[in-house]
């Protein structure tokens, strides 16, 4: 049963590439693309390292190592790799710079970057259209036009510059039919709530520090950039050893090998001389100034006064000062997030030998076969990969089974790195794939049915966090995956369990089980009126329990227990839009929603604040106003020594609205002496944020707006569509609609809603529709009402897409409607309250959340608890506690109802656990818990395979998966 489980998923896994890759045919250039879907994922391999070391300031740096093989084929017996299809893989966390001394993995080898040369690749004109992931020339780069939605019927995109790697740091919104960024500080808002901005802003050109982006043209399906810039890297440096450390002794000199080292002051820095061991021969001399932390030190034109290169003798000198306990060891036990000199301490030698320098696109020095590739932040422009590919077309056969990885660098002997292996080829399939590293170890077959095989050789190996774009398009079907039952990881069980007052703005603990297929939660593609496809889920999360061992019980505090429904995209109204509710489809009718406005406010940076029992609270953060969002000031980065700012936005639910917030000051595009720039003011749709000042530890906000909805009705009958003239009635409800007055010219229609005497409870003259309010529709809501008459629980609404035909009114009718306004009771179940929330871009509808406001508890005499219920009192779900000794939770499951028959969940506790959090269905809500622990949670997935614990390390540049209030979003 498991084994056609995985067949079926490997099938749609197919299906699905053919959609999210489009062009990605056998025959492409693999640069800047992903293996296939279906590709072979294992977290762990000996010889693939996974560290964190310090630099020269003691800034932590996580390092990662992986192996990739993508865009394979496999055809008559035959396996074919073209260039750029296989690749070693080197990875740091942000990125590493020249005279930061900070440390890099070279094929398992702990190296240091000491040098790097960068340029700016510009290119006018490109044009693209959606799906497409289009190269820009050779360089292994490419343009991904994801996805465009749109405001006022007007379009705007999202887009990604993606390396040769395949990774890409963030999808940036654009668009060229709206109002700038700076357009927002004309704006004159009261604080609190006030009505809807008119406007909607999102600027032509997106900053990201090093790299620029200028739109010229954005529409639905095509796209025109008038130019794209990005940072490229075209050599670096690296030092295979530890750097020596010698005191500088000024007017004397210190020995090093068979050498003397001079320093002589200077007015303008120290005349650093290297001598032979007697001092009778001078072998390089050069005036260099100290190198400290400020970063424009780095740049190309001025690195070059820090160091003195002897390339004859292999080494490389720079001046530090470092502070008397000498920081510029990996072993001191802590770390600064900036250091711009120091009160006392040495002026220090610090000398790198065992040199090796690589170029970009260019063969490795030990091994011809394979081309460095080096890829660059593109916010700093510094190194943050390195890739080593193959540069010829890999063939593997019954003949020729095995191919070396690139040789590596050793102490020992140089030897490949590693070792793929394909053999047992059928016609279009290979059986038995593996990869042996330099010690000899080796991974399982990588062929998970080997009695059917496999259809290409791709595979990801290793935990580098470029996986997480690599696996974008198939992450959620490998998690929701059931070919190995419902994955439960343990928990770590400790003296004081992580208690909170309330789960508000929380997320599930990120080892929460999930369960993405559960018949009693609903999951269908609809169409609205204008037969547009959506996507509707609904889906139940548990966050923020705990076993209150001391009273032998189970807490779930309030706004822990969520029902959730909503749509791929918002939910807009005048088109008929469908949602789930409890499980039924129901139809938006009306929505109010408005702006918050806060002004001259305080954000401090948030940093994990524990209690004395090691538990977290957000104290840091800024709400606007009750149960809405909260404002969170979660990373700082600084781009030639001035703070850059990284803002979330949090939404009820514990997860992030958009993409962060990135400001900054002081950048000024118009300097050429500037390689960086960031926009002083965000704004992106109606949320938007004017910032005083920007500083490494707080920001100070002039003004911030974002939406916020209050209320939304909804009905579960579906809208019935009416034809009417002048005169013309139909019944609405227990009453009803005539049509008054019909006037295509203007755009207007007249209806009453009167009851069975002919008296006229309700009037209106819907409209009018003309070119000024359909440049505001859906998204207004003024201007939405303007063509809605409601009366209690029916409506009439004109249809805005075809309102007349043959000189008659095309009106929709709704009847059953009901209200839900925010944190009030849901009505057919009082122990839930409403929490609707709203898209932050345009007011639309979001997402619909019910949730416990008082505390649940569970123990061995109330051992179940009843989801919300609907209108005929059935409940959606049960929790049902199996067995609980007061302190580990050793069985529970979640009950539902299905065509009439109950349905349960597997056992969520299969290994003990200290609280009930879990994942229950799919939707956007659970999509985006799922993304923080992505990583963990796929490398999980393989050690629940193969019947091990889990790791005692979570992978590097992944979230802490120790729970959900550790968690920076």
């Amino acid at each position: 049963m498991k084994k056609n489980t995985s067949i079926v998923l490997v099938l749609a896994l197919i299906f699905v590439m053919g959609f999210t890759q489009s062009g990605t045919c056998a025959g492409t250039d693999p640069h800047g693309l992903s293996p296939a879907n279906d590709m072979t994922f294992l977290p762990h391999l000996a010889g693939l390292r996974n560290k964190v070391f310090k630099n020269r300031d003691g800034q932590s740096k996580h390092l990662s190592e992986a192996i990739v093989l993508r865009q394979s084929t496999i055809k008559n017996g035959q396996a074919k790799v073209l260039p750029g299809g296989l690749f070693y893989i080197s990875e740091t966390s942000g990125d590493a710079r020249p005279l930061m001394r900070d440390p890099f993995l070279l094929l398992g080898e702990h190296a240091y970057l000491v040098d790097l040369s960068t340029e700016k690749k510009i290119f006018n004109d490109v044009s693209i259209t959606k799906g497409e992931r289009k190269p820009f020339g050779t360089t292994g780069y490419r343009l991904w036009f994801d996805y465009s939605t749109d405001h006022y019927q007007k379009p705007y995109g999202e887009f990604a510059v993606i390396s040769p790697s395949g990774g890409w740091p963030l999808e940036f919104p654009i668009a060229s039919k709206f109002s700038g960024r700076e357009d927002t500080r004309t704006l004159d808002l009261k604080e609190g709530m006030t009505s809807q901005l008119l406007q909607f802003y999102m600027d032509k050109t997106y900053y990201l520090g090093a790299s620029k982006y200028v739109a010229k043209d954005i529409e639905f399906d095509t796209a025109t950039f008038s130019s794209i810039e990005f940072p490229v890297v075209t050599r670096a440096t690296f030092a295979l050893e530890r750097p020596v450390t010698l005191e500088v002794r000024q007017e004397d000199y210190r020995l090093y090998m068979d050498k003397r080292i001079y320093a002589y002051r200077q007015p303008n820095g120290f005349l650093v001389k290297v001598t032979n061991f007697t001092g009778s021969k001078v072998l390089a001399e050069k005036l260099i100034q100290p190198a400290t932390a400020q970063n424009y030190k780095n740049r190309n034109d001025a690195k070059d006064r820090y160091v003195l290169n002897v390339p004859e003798e292999d080494m490389r000198v720079e001046l530090v000062i470092d502070p008397t306990f000498l920081k510029n060891s990996d072993f001191t036990p802590w770390a600064t997030h900036k250091a711009h000199g120091f009160g006392s301490g040495h002026l220090s030698f610090v000398i790198y030998r065992n040199l090796i320098s690589v170029e970009n696109n260019q063969p490795w020095p030990l091994d011809k076969r394979y081309n460095v590739v080096l890829e660059a932040n593109p916010k700093t422009g510094m190194l943050q990969r390195l890739l080593l590919e193959n540069n010829e077309t890999i063939t593997l056969d019954a003949a020729n089974a095995s191919y070396d990885g690139p040789t590596k660098y050793s102490e020992i002997w140089n030897r490949p790195a590693f070792k793929v292996v394909a053999k047992d080829f059928g016609p279009k399939t290979v059986h038995t794939l593996y990869v042996r590293d330099y010690y000899g170890m080796r991974t399982d077959n990588m062929v998970m049915w080997p009695s059917e095989g496999k259809e290409n050789l791709d595979f990801f190996l290793g935990s580098s966090p470029v996986l997480e774009p690599i696996i974008e398009s198939s992450f959620l079907q490998r998690l929701a995956d059931s070919s190995l039952g419902a994955i439960i990881e343990e928990s770590r069980f400790s003296s004081y369990p992580k208690v909170v007052s309330s789960s508000e703005f929380y997320e599930p603990d990120h080892t929460a089980p999930l369960v993405a297929r559960f018949k009693g939660l609903k999951r269908k593609i609809f169409r609205n009126r204008n037969h547009e496809k959506l996507l509707s889920a609904e889906a139940v999360f548990i966050r923020g329990s705990y076993v209150d061992y001391k009273n032998g019980r189970i807490v779930i505090p309030p706004a822990g227990l969520c029902y959730t429904t909503r749509n791929a995209r918002n939910i807009r109204t005048l088109a008929a839009e469908p949602f789930f509710m409890l499980g039924k489809k129901a139809y938006l009718t009306t929505f109010t929603s408005g702006t918050y406005v806060l002004k001259n406010l305080n954000l401090d940076f948030w940093k994990n604040q524990p209690m004395g029992d090691g538990n977290l609270m957000y104290w840091q953060d800024q709400l606007l106003g009750v149960r809405n969002k909260a404002l969170r000031y979660t990373g700082m980065t600084y781009l030639d020594d001035r703070p850059v700012g990284s803002l979330s936005l949090m939404k009820y639910s514990g997860n992030r609205w958009g993409s962060h917030f990135f400001i900054a000051q002081g950048f000024d595009q118009n300097d050429p002496g500037n390689r960086y720039y960031m926009p002083e003011v965000f704004a992106e749709g109606a949320t938007f944020i004017v910032p005083e000042y920007v500083g490494s530890n707080y920001v100070r906000i002039k003004e911030f707006a974002t939406p916020s909805i209050n209320a939304i009705s909804y009905t579960l009958s579906k809208p019935k569509s009416e034809l009417l003239q002048s005169g013309d009635t139909v019944p609405l409800g227990d009453k009803i609609l005539r049509c008054t007055s019909v006037d295509e010219q203007c755009g207007t229609v007249g209806v009453e809603i009167i009851d069975a005497s002919g008296t006229v409870l309700a009037s209106k003259v819907l409209g009018p529709l003309n070119t000024v309010t359909n440049s505001l529709l859906p998204q207004h809501m003024e201007t939405a009402r303007k063509m809605q008459l409601r009366l209690g629980p029916v409506m009439v609404e004109m249809d805005v897409k075809k309102p007349f035909k043959q000189g008659k009114a095309q009106l929709y009718t709704y009847t059953g409607i009901e209200d839900m306004k925010r944190d009030t009771p849901y009505k057919h179940d009082p122990r839930f309250m409403v929490r609707p929330d709203v898209c932050g871009h345009c007011y639309q509808f979001n997402e619909l959340l019910l949730d416990n406001p008082q505390q649940i508890v569970l123990d061995k005499d109330h051992p179940t608890y009843e989801g919300p219920k609907d209108a005929d009192g059935q409940p959606l779900f049960k929790i049902v506690i199996d067995s609980f000794d007061g302190e580990m939770i050793m069985a529970w499951h979640i009950e539902g109802h299905h065509r009439g028959r109950v349905c349960t969940t597997g056992n969520l506790a299969f290994r003990p656990r200290n609280n009930v959090d879990v994942l229950l269905g799919i939707n956007g809500t659970i999509e985006g818990f799922l993304r923080l622990s992505m990583l963990p949670r796929l490398a999980f997935r393989d050690a629940w395979r193969t019947g091990h614990a889990a790791p005692a390390t979570t992978i590097s540049g992944a979230v802490n998966t120790g729970g959900s209030a550790h968690i920076r979003r």
